[in-house]
C-alpha cells in the first residue's frame, strides 16, 4: 500500500467515526460510536502495517510531528465547544405534564420537554431566550380506575423517552469533556517526558 492510499484510508476512517457519532446521538446509543472507535483503530493500524512506501526522514518527522499537534489542538477545540454545548442544552429549559378528563371517564396524559436557545436581538449584547420543544408524548387511559399492565408499559415508555432526549445530551457533553481533559493531559505529559528526555 502507497502513502497515498494509507491517506484515503485515514479520511474514511475518520468520516465513518463521525457518522458513527451522529448515528449514537440519533439512535441515543452510546455503544455504536465506540464500536466505531475500536473498529476504525483496528483498521488503520492494519492499514499502517501494509504500508510498503516508507520515506522517513527529518522533514517528514517535523511534518508528522505538525500534523499530529495541529489535530491535537482542533480535537480538543471541537471537544470542548461540544462538551459547553450539549450540557448547555441538556440542562436548559425544563419538563411538563398534565391531565385532561373526558366525560366517558377516560383521562389523556400529557408530557413535554423543553429546551431553550439564545438569540440575538438588535446587538450581540441583546441576547433573548426562545423556548422550543424536544418532545411532546401524550396517552389515552380508558379507565383510570382500572389500570392494565399496558397502560404502565405506554406511561414508563412516554416519559421514559422525554428523559432519554436529555440525559442522551448529557452523556456524550460528559465524554467530551472527559477526551477533553484526557488529551490535554496526555499532551502535557509527553511534552514533560520528551523535555526531560532530550534535555531541552
Amino acid at each position: 500500500m502507497k502513502q497515498r492510499t494509507y491517506r484515503i484510508c485515514i479520511a474514511l476512517v475518520a468520516i465513518a467515526l463521525a457518522f458513527a457519532l451522529l448515528l449514537g446521538l440519533a439512535f441515543a446509543n452510546v455503544i455504536i460510536p465506540v464500536i466505531a472507535v475500536v473498529v476504525g483503530i483496528a483498521i488503520l493500524a492494519l492499514c499502517r502495517r501494509r504500508v510498503t512506501e516508507v520515506t522517513e526522514d527529518e522533514l517528514s518527522t517535523i511534518l508528522h510531528g505538525k500534523a499530529a499537534l495541529g489535530a491535537l489542538e482542533i480535537t480538543i477545540l471541537v471537544a470542548a465547544i461540544g462538551f459547553a454545548a450539549l450540557m448547555s442544552f441538556s440542562s436548559g429549559g425544563g419538563s411538563g405534564w398534565g391531565l385532561a378528563t373526558y366525560d366517558n371517564g377516560s383521562t389523556k396524559v400529557y408530557y413535554g420537554v423543553l429546551s431553550i436557545s439564545p438569540i440575538l436581538s438588535v446587538s450581540p449584547l441583546d441576547l433573548n431566550y426562545e423556548s422550543y420543544s424536544l418532545y411532546e408524548g401524550s396517552y389515552l387511559i380508558p379507565d383510570p380506575a382500572n389500570l392494565t399492565f399496558d397502560d404502565v408499559v405506554a406511561l414508563d415508555a412516554m416519559f421514559a423517552e422525554g428523559h432519554r432526549i436529555r440525559d442522551t445530551a448529557r452523556a456524550f457533553g460528559a465524554a467530551l469533556g472527559m477526551v477533553t481533559v484526557l488529551l490535554a493531559v496526555l499532551y502535557g505529559a509527553f511534552l514533560w517526558y520528551y523535555n526531560r528526555k532530550y534535555g531541552a
